[in-house]
């Protein structure tokens, strides 16, 4: 009988232990996730040959993403497609659930509004923020607070962000803030009317600090449709996804912890239009932003966890040309597609009968192709390339709007898209496409909890995996 007891004793006091040590173990309590969008291996690669390029020589340091000690892959089919979209890829990163591409945060039926992270994350006592370099109101973002039938609904998508209370919004601002036709309630004015507070200057922003709620800063600096400027063309007074990052810190800083969605959003557009190098400074911007994280984590290593993944691949990027790649050269290419192309048109608008060795000067300038000491000489059909988009820009008066949408397509080859698509060919650049691809994306992880991530798995196991390392 006393054996007895004394075993029941012993079983008692290391179940109270367990218990004891089970809460108070800590959790992760500050949570960065890092979303790429468009961004596979190889567009991380493909930048990782860039910084380290120099002729005669083969190097490659990792950058800091891939540093972390954890890293697999994750699988990202939507309900409708093997290949996703952007809103059914983040909804599932989001909700645990899958959709059909074009629907964001419901079910494929659209008749049952999805939880997100970020709702569940409120309801538990953290604080939540929602970054992007692109409008806040686009895909990736959205899935991470709305419920629409479409991904095209932004301006129904704007009106309804403010309903879930979401700490702090950085980054883009909204599509259609007064309808895609006008004359409709204007979005920043129904977000006030619910507490927000809109930053939208670098005063205002600047003086955002610690305990501020309900805030939309969105950047002074972008392009008038609502998304940061391209990182290749250094708008120096631009504010970058690194700063909006370091402010959303400061901002939601707390005992309880937060859970921050950080969105490198135009890495994908660049892989659309494939241009090669401007994709490679977005990657650059992004992996800035992952920096500035990982400078908190240094300081609370056993309480934050940052996680770098993307939504999906954009553009079937491979890097090797017949077992070739010359990336020293990528480096010669000064300016994105887009404002190659606004130059292009700016000087058809003063100089309509501008000469094809004018223009050819340009290029070099902007490109290097045609200067033969840096090993850029161009060859008789990719002049003839270069003459053919000549003609139809400048004699034949085919419209070149640097300002369409990024999923528009042309049947007219620019000027730029050209110049583009040549440098990248002799770097050993190749593009399988302009759309996405079915390939499983990356994931990169440090932090409290990182041994969850260690195996191959399914987008939809990305929140359920973050929830219970914050104890959600």
């Amino acid at each position: 009988m006393l054996k007895t007891i004394k075993n029941i004793v012993i079983i008692s006091m290391a179940l109270f232990c367990f218990i004891g040590y089970s809460q108070t173990e800590t959790k992760a309590k500050y949570v960065f996730l890092f979303i790429g969008d468009g961004m596979g291996a190889s567009q991380i690669y493909t930048a990782e040959m860039y910084l380290n390029a120099k002729p005669g020589e083969i190097k490659v340091e990792p950058l800091l993403m891939n540093s972390f000690p954890v890293r697999t892959n994750m699988t990202n089919y939507s309900a409708s497609s093997y290949v996703t979209t952007s809103c059914a890829a983040a909804t599932a990163m989001s909700t645990g659930l899958k959709t059909n591409n074009g629907i964001i945060g419901k079910s494929p039926n659209q008749k049952i509004d999805y939880e997100n992270i970020s709702q569940k994350a409120k309801k538990a006592g953290f604080k939540v923020g929602i970054l992007s370099s692109v409008m806040i109101d686009h895909a990736t973002p959205a899935s991470f607070y709305a419920h629409q039938n479409s991904r095209d609904m932004y301006y129904e998508i704007s009106m309804e962000l403010p309903n879930y209370n979401i700490d702090y919004f950085g980054g883009g601002g909204f599509h259609y803030p007064e309808g895609e036709n006008g004359g409709q309630p204007n979005s920043y004015e129904n977000a006030i009317k619910k507490g927000y507070t809109i930053a939208n200057s670098h005063e205002e922003i600047n003086k955002l600090k610690h305990g501020d709620e309900k805030i939309i800063a969105i950047n002074p600096d972008m392009y008038p449709s609502g998304e940061f400027y391209w990182a290749i063309d250094k708008n120096e007074e631009a504010l970058t996804l690194a700063d909006f990052t370091k402010k959303g810190i400061e901002v939601m800083d707390n005992d309880k912890g937060f859970f921050m969605m950080v969105e490198g959003g135009k890495i994908d557009w660049a892989c659309h239009g494939n241009d090669g190098v401007t994709m490679i400074h977005e990657v650059l911007a992004l992996n800035e932003a992952v920096r500035v994280a990982y400078e908190f984590y240094k300081e609370r290593p056993d309480e934050t966890l940052i996680i770098v993944t993307a939504d999906h691949e954009t553009g079937s990027l491979y890097p090797g040309i017949n077992y070739a790649m010359n990336p020293e050269l990528l480096k010669y290419q000064k300016i994105s597609v887009q404002e190659f192309k606004r130059k292009m048109t700016d000087l058809k608008n003063t100089n309509p009968e501008v000469s094809f060795n004018t223009l050819s000067d340009l290029i070099q300038e902007d490109f290097g192709l045609g200067n033969s000491e840096i090993g850029l000489t161009l060859d008789k059909d990719e002049l003839s390339m270069l003459k053919l988009a000549y003609n139809a820009q400048f004699k034949k008066n085919n419209a070149v709007d640097a300002d369409a949408d990024y999923l528009d397509k042309n049947d007219v080859n620019s000027i730029a898209e050209t110049a583009a698509y040549i440098l990248n060919k002799k770097a050993g650049i190749s593009w399988g496409s302009g759309d996405h691809s079915g390939t499983p994306v990356p994931v990169k992880v440090i932090g409290k909890g990182q041994e969850e991530f260690s195996e191959y798995f399914d987008n939809t196991d990305l929140p359920k995996k973050i929830q219970k390392l914050m104890g959600i």
